[in-house]
């Protein structure tokens, strides 16, 4: 939903002057113009701070009353603070491989996304969320460390709710269809991860479009993980559709394992919105340094396999 900012000139609509209703009218008249006054200074204040916004709904994941505020009128920051957040709030995202990302926010609190058996961090996460059961997905137990590991199914394949706060991340579920790679079947869990100010969506193995009820909860994203296999996941059409839906600033191809997968999804793609390739595998994210319009980033992008 958009951001509602208030033109304060639009307090003043048909109030600008008050039909005179006689001398014992005047305190009213007063009255009138003060609360008129007031009105006008409150408008100006919250178009100035950005605080107009919608309430927010009491079961969103992304609160898009907050990430809409790209839309609207920028936060002013105090002076004595500029520098510090601009320096230390950063929200870093590192893609491993596959499926896989390492979280870590400006205090060090660390989240990985579905442990692939191949790309494991450096150090041990504090938390471990796995979309589904895939043996590309859920090698929780070859990560380094002791993390506290979420899932959104039983092994039964019952759906559990998962929303919880570690260190400075607010972490949620969502559940979704999966995909059903080499017979094995797998129900899917969408992850969203909150920092900052920031929302993190990895769609996991998404395999069918958003239906109305997700895409009202996901609200409008800043960072979309979104597969790109084409194969045991969306479509390419249905990619682009979950894009233009969602609008996020920044979307994240991941689930491939060869650069001809990438390449071919870029060709695809770049018709929805502009494509940056990148060499390097990390990306460092303030919400006042976001792209206003959608952008596909490709990360540690290489031209070959080798």
């Amino acid at each position: 939903m958009p951001c509602a900012i208030r033109n304060p000139s639009g307090f003043y609509s048909g109030q600008r002057s008050l039909p005179d209703q006689g001398a014992s009218r005047g305190p009213y008249r007063s009255r009138a113009r003060l609360i008129l006054y007031v009105q006008v200074a409150l408008g100006f204040l919250l178009a100035l701070f950005g605080l107009s916004r919608p309430a927010l709904a009491a079961e969103s994941l992304c609160e898009p009353g907050l990430v809409h505020w790209r839309d609207s009128v920028p936060r002013v920051t105090p002076v004595s603070t500029r520098v510090a957040d601009a320096s230390t709030r950063v929200v870093t995202i590192q893609w491993l491989g596959h499926s896989s990302f390492l979280i870590v926010t400006p205090g060090g609190t660390t989240a990985l996304t579905d442990p692939h058996p191949w790309h494991s961090p450096v150090v041990g996460p504090d938390v471990v969320t796995i979309s589904n059961e895939h043996p590309t997905h859920n090698q929780a137990r070859a990560m380094p460390g002791n993390p506290r590991v979420l899932r959104g199914r039983t092994p039964e394949g019952e759906w559990v709710e998962v929303n919880v706060t570690i260190g400075e991340l607010a972490i949620k579920s969502l559940p979704s269809s999966g995909g059903n790679a080499y017979e094995v079947p797998a129900q899917n869990t969408i992850f969203v991860f909150r920092a900052e100010g920031l929302c993190i969506v990895h769609l996991g193995n998404l395999r069918q479009p958003l239906n109305e009820a997700q895409r009202q909860r996901l609200g409008r994203p800043d960072v979309l993980m979104v597969p790109i296999d084409g194969q045991w996941t969306l479509a390419y059409d249905h990619v682009a559709l979950t894009i233009s839906q969602l609008r996020p600033a920044i979307v994240l191809p991941m689930h491939y394992d060869v650069s001809e997968h990438v390449r071919v999804f870029m060709q695809f793609i770049k018709a929805t919105a502009p494509v940056r390739m990148l060499a390097e595998s990390t990306l460092k994210l303030r919400r006042d340094t976001l792209p206003r319009a959608t952008e596909v980033i490709v990360l540690g992008y290489r031209d070959s396999d080798g």
